[in-house]
């Protein structure tokens, strides 16, 4: 019977359970499923908590409702120690032996990363078993580079998933299900009290569900902390890890300011090659993001300074107490996370002034973004307007916006157009 208790608790629906499913359907869910209907191996990467099991549920839970026969349904946590020392052939067959199921099996393997040689073992049931469809999930951007890599190619298709975007919040808490403006107007009192308790505490759905801010900033702490120690420092063997935790804690309480890797190693007392090491691995793991000086010469965009921002706001305020004083930059750090889960690519801009965002979509420059809490000061206003302005002229663009906290304002000028817009209701219509 080994292994078997461990199928059982990780397959509720074997033994007929009908309320083994309590979470909400995500935005992305029916981009999933069309990925999923390709016969290509799913991979599904996000940073840890963000709710990639969740997704995997809902995928379950919609092969059910089609038809698809529960024990034909076997789901794997490889975070599990009771697969600690098996080998992933090894359990398919094992579960072969004790389900029998008869027809196309579906097969979910869960933080695959986990387990030694799991890519060659996936090659094998993909390219020797008919009949099967296999999805995988990972909180590693690297789950399929390296030297492993070349065995899997052309035979996955990738997917990320991210913690609740603002929309998913205000649909989860039955605030707003159309968002029209004359519907986000009729509902501005509620969504501003959901967005600044989202500018704070972020989007990972367990926070989210969390009433307590005690218990909000505790889980905050809780994820960051497991993201450093076992994403990172358990899985890139980091033997001086008071430096890695250290880099890791400024750039996270620098977030969207910018930094420079030869100024950062000498102010941290880190080797330049180590630091972008670290740099990376943060990256691998989604909990930052390095974003470059817009240019179409790469050495330029390498030899500019970077932006560090963070996957979600929640993290900077458990882990940098002066953020809770500087709502400028927890507004545009959300600006970036909901341009991240829109999968646009993005930049900043700097000339003689400074724009926050360029923002690309294919090969084309599609929006020019400055963030700013408020205009009313004169000084502000002007500096900010003069950056976006810089950067409309330099893409020829017609347009561009500036997010604040809670203005709201049409501005014609040069013969463009920039619309003044609080960065909760740019969240909803964006």
């Amino acid at each position: 019977m080994i292994y078997y208790d461990a199928f059982v608790f990780w397959n509720p629906w074997w033994a007929g359970e009908k309320d083994w499913l309590k979470a909400h359907e995500r935005d992305d869910l029916s981009s999933l499923k069309q990925l999923f209907n390709r016969k290509e191996i799913l991979t599904i990467s996000g940073v840890r908590r963000s709710g990639k099991t969740t997704m995997l549920h809902l995928l379950i839970k919609l092969l059910m409702k089609e038809g698809a026969p529960a024990r034909n349904i076997l789901h794997l946590n490889f975070e599990d120690p009771a697969f600690k020392d098996a080998s992933l052939y090894d359990l398919y067959e094992k579960y072969l032996a004790f389900m029998n199921p008869s027809g196309k099996v579906f097969l979910f393997l869960d933080e695959v990363q986990e387990m030694e040689g799991w890519q060659k073992d996936l090659r094998k049931l993909y390219d020797g078993v008919r009949g099967l469809k296999i999805v995988v999930t990972g909180s590693n951007s690297s789950l399929l580079k390296g030297e492993y890599a070349t065995l899997l190619t052309g035979r996955t298709i990738p997917h990320e998933v991210y913690p609740f975007s603002f929309q998913e919040i205000v649909k989860h808490r039955g605030i707003l299900s159309d968002f029209s403006l004359p519907a986000i107007i009729s509902r501005k009192a509620k969504i501003r009290h959901a967005f600044s308790e989202y500018l704070l505490y972020g989007g990972f759905p367990e926070v989210v569900n969390e009433e307590s801010r005690t218990l909000k900033s505790a889980l905050l702490k809780e994820y960051y902390n497991g993201i450093l120690t076992r994403d990172v420092i358990r899985r890139y063997a980091i033997r001086r890890t008071k430096q890695y935790e250290k880099a890791a804690h400024f750039l996270m309480s620098n977030a969207t300011a910018l930094f420079s890797v030869k100024n950062l190693s000498g102010l941290l007392d880190v080797n330049m090659h180590t630091l972008e090491e670290y740099i990376g691995y943060l990256e691998d793991v989604y909990l930052l993001f390095g974003v470059n000086h817009f240019s179409y010469s790469l050495k330029k965009q390498i030899t500019y300074p970077r932006k560090a921002y963070c996957v979600d706001n929640g993290f900077i305020t458990a882990v940098s107490f002066k953020f809770s004083e500087d709502a400028g930059r927890l507004l545009e750090n959300a600006v970036f996370a909901a341009l991240k889960i829109r999968g646009l690519e993005c930049y900043y801009w700097k000339g003689k002034r400074e724009c926050d965002f360029i923002v690309k979509k294919g090969k084309a420059v599609i929006d020019a973004i400055q963030v700013s809490y408020s205009l009313k000061d004169a000084g502000t206003r002007k500096r900010e307007l003069e950056g976006l302005l810089e950067a409309m002229r330099e893409f020829k663009l017609k347009k561009g916006t500036i997010l604040t906290h809670d203005e709201s304002k049409d501005i014609a000028i040069e013969g463009k157009k920039i619309d003044v817009v609080p960065v909760w209701q740019w969240l909803l219509e964006y």
